[in-house]
């Protein structure tokens, strides 16, 4: 329920704070008071944009804020959580919610709930949990064919199947695109299986071990030059022992002067030990020279292989553009991997046939049965909003809701919302034949079948705050008067709040606010004021039937019609 709304620097208004009520409540005042500006306050709470030229001369921001009871009713479709959302948008919960925004010169807004700062989108979803908002703009809805199914699936609380249609739908289309995906690679798979298996069987073919191209470098530059690593190694050799006063021949010399000075002096042992070292390890070092040279030979067959190998492997790193020809095993899997995986595409086109065939059977199923409740609700729909355009003063209207449903032996039968298409027919006199309502319904006649259309699906609805906004535009006299009747019973259901010029409306209320203007020092102010005794009701309900002129007979025809109204 809407407890408070708190208006600051908004067109003509300046401040004003109003409380409002449960039940049935309407706002009058002269054309141009500022009816208007209300709506446009509510609707900047909800999330929607206001101009910035509605803030006041003068001022540099406009705010509105509105306090909320918590709303006990959710969507029992189990689409929307209010309270859950309000949890996880890190909103805190109490008895109350507050929705603050505020508009800049520069047109920037600020939206807050309870305190935290909200995206338009997410005020927006809130809001519509809120408040629904029926004005002028929201007939012509009923000229929009697309808006009729919308309302025959909210009166049957037909969302949850619908959901189910819809999510049958799209796991359809998401196993149809899968297996487009690949039927457009079996297309491709001779080409690829083609590619892939050229390459796995160079690669099986050349059969590169890790780290082999290096091993062979060397090898093959040992063989290359195996004249000169002879020649250095036979020079080595020769310098070690085989000359006269050898490099070992002169150290064992040393050894042997540097042991006869040890005898004289101890601390020699240190360098006759250093020299010792020197010779064994140079002994040594001989030693393996010895075997290596024995094992050195030329082998000019080999190196021509090892040649050709390098010269294969190289050409392999080319033509596959690798960093190195390690990478040759690890392409070589790669490659495998692939051909595997299109061969698994292949045997699992089976599959998705099978899997679309049964997705296509339960969207089909869930479909025609949504098509099957359409058809129920739309006659007990009808009789209902009959019934009440038959209250509203259309007696010899006829209503009917046709619904086109496809057959799934059609192409493409079936969309998110299922196989039908819904419109609205209207008959409004004897005789005539039932034609579209968008191309037979005057704006009176719209206001009338748009109230019946609210006061049919609001006995389901959840939102708990009804605003009606120009209700009245094309009607008088009795019709009037049963319009508000309905708004009065709606008000027994939801907030209802209706701004009207009417007095058969006026009279039916249970609060009323009137909205004056007045000029203070060149100055245009707007003001709400609640009308809280019966005195100041009489006065203002004889202000709507009389006009400029209110005579003693006017005032005690809105006296007599408030007492007969509010009974």
């Amino acid at each position: 329920m809407l407890l408070q709304l708190r208006i600051e620097n908004l067109a003509t208004i300046r401040e004003i704070e109003v409380e409002f009520t449960e039940g049935f409540s309407i706002l009058t005042g002269e054309t141009g008071a500022g009816k208007s500006i209300m709506i446009d306050a509510i609707l900047l709470v909800l999330g929607h944009r206001v101009d910035s030229n509605m803030i006041r001369t003068g001022e540099s921001q406009a705010v509105v804020e509105a306090i909320f009871s918590l709303p006990e009713k959710t969507a029992n479709d189990g689409q929307f959580d209010f309270h859950r959302l309000l949890e996880e948008s890190g909103i805190g919960l109490n008895e109350e919610i507050i929705i603050r925004c505020q508009v800049s010169r520069k047109g920037r807004q600020k939206r807050h709930i309870n305190g935290v700062s909200v995206t338009a989108e997410l005020l927006q979803k809130i809001g519509r949990q809120l408040i629904n908002i029926h004005g002028q703009h929201d007939n012509q809805s009923l000229l929009r064919v697309s808006s009729h199914l919308e309302f025959l699936d909210g009166y049957g609380r037909l969302q949850p199947l619908r959901q189910e249609v819809s999510v049958s739908y799209q796991a359809l289309q998401d196993a149809k695109k899968e297996q487009k995906v690949r039927q457009k690679k079996i297309c491709e798979r001779d080409i690829l299986v083609k590619e892939l298996q050229e390459v796995i069987e160079d690669l099986t073919e050349l059969n590169y071990q890790l780290d082999e191209e290096r091993e062979l470098s060397l090898e093959g530059k040992r063989l290359t030059h195996i004249e000169k690593l002879r020649a250095n190694l036979g020079q080595v050799q020769h310098y070690l022992q085989e000359m006269d006063g050898a490099v070992l021949e002169k150290l064992e010399f040393l050894r042997k002067i540097i042991g006869e000075a040890e005898h004289i002096d101890p601390e020699c042992r240190i360098i006759r030990a250093g020299i010792e070292s020197a010779l064994f390890q140079l002994e040594d070092s001989h030693r393996e020279l010895v075997q290596y040279s024995t094992k050195i030979e030329d082998d000019p067959k080999r190196l021509i292989w090892i040649n050709e190998r390098l010269s294969r492997i190289q050409h392999f790193e080319r033509k596959y553009r690798l960093a190195n020809a390690d990478e040759l095993g690890s392409l070589l899997e790669k490659k495998q991997l692939e051909l595997d995986s299109l061969q698994i595409h292949i045997e699992n086109e089976h599959e998705i046939c099978e899997r679309i065939q049964s997705l296509g059977k339960k969207l089909k199923k869930d479909a025609e049965y949504l098509s099957q409740q359409r058809q129920q609700t739309a006659i007990k729909m009808d009789q209902a909003i009959l019934y009440e355009l038959h209250q509203l003063g259309m007696e010899k209207a006829q209503f009917k809701t046709q619904i086109l449903s496809a057959s799934f032996s059609e192409e493409d039968p079936c969309s998110s919302s299922g196989i039908d298409q819904v419109e609205f027919f209207l008959s409004v006199n004897p005789g005539q034949e039932m034609r579209s309502l968008v191309k037979v319904a005057s704006g009176g006649e719209l206001s009338r079948i748009m109230l019946a259309l609210k006061t049919v699906l609001t006995s389901l609805d959840t939102v708990e705050i009804l605003i009606f906004d120009e209700i009245d535009t094309g009607i008088s006299g009795a019709i009037a008067e049963i319009v508000g009747q309905k708004l009065r019973s709606l008000g027994s259901r939801h907030q209802t709040l209706c701004v009207t010029h009417l007095p058969q409306i006026v009279a039916f209320a249970e609060h009323h606010y009137l909205v004056s203007k007045t000029l203070e020092e060149n100055e245009t102010y707007t003001k709400i004021s609640p009308l809280l005794s019966k005195g100041d009701r009489v006065c203002a309900l004889a202000d709507l039937i009389g006009g400029q002129e209110i005579s003693e007979h006017t005032t005690e025809l809105a006296n007599e019609m408030l007492n007969k109204f509010q009974k």
